[in-house]
């Protein structure tokens, strides 16, 4: 058994008693919220290589069609889009420096942001 079949089977076993218990649970309780997902999976380090837990293959083009169909779920388990992050700072420093007027010229976006705002006839450009 590959560790690749033991990392799905969890999931397909969950999977499968919801849906027999589907009538008694909410649909918020079938959402993982972003820290259980991310404190199950370990973060990869430089001595683990996801090569080394693909099986091997001997033409090239299968091994290439194997190991981006393999990893793909194993990405999608890392990543948690969309999600907050605890880096809010209601501070008035961090606002200047995030959105001011001189964050937007160092970008190509926020001096599109401020040609656009100029056209428009704004008073305040930035903060």
């Amino acid at each position: 058994m590959t560790v690749l079949t033991l990392l799905r089977r969890p999931a397909i076993s969950c999977l499968r008693s919801t849906a027999s218990s589907s009538s008694r649970r909410t649909f918020t309780s079938l959402l993982r919220t972003p820290t259980t997902i991310t404190t199950l999976q370990t973060r990869p380090t430089l001595h683990s290589s996801p090569t080394s837990l693909l099986p091997q293959t001997t033409s090239s083009t299968s091994s290439q069609t194997t190991s981006t169909s393999l990893l793909l779920p194993l990405q999608g388990l890392t990543q948690t889009r969309g999600h907050r992050r605890k880096t809010y700072n209601p501070s008035h420093i961090v606002r200047k420096r995030r959105f001011g007027f001189l964050a937007r010229l160092r970008s190509k976006t926020g001096r599109n942001i401020l040609k656009r705002r100029k056209a428009k006839g704004r008073k305040m450009l930035t903060h």
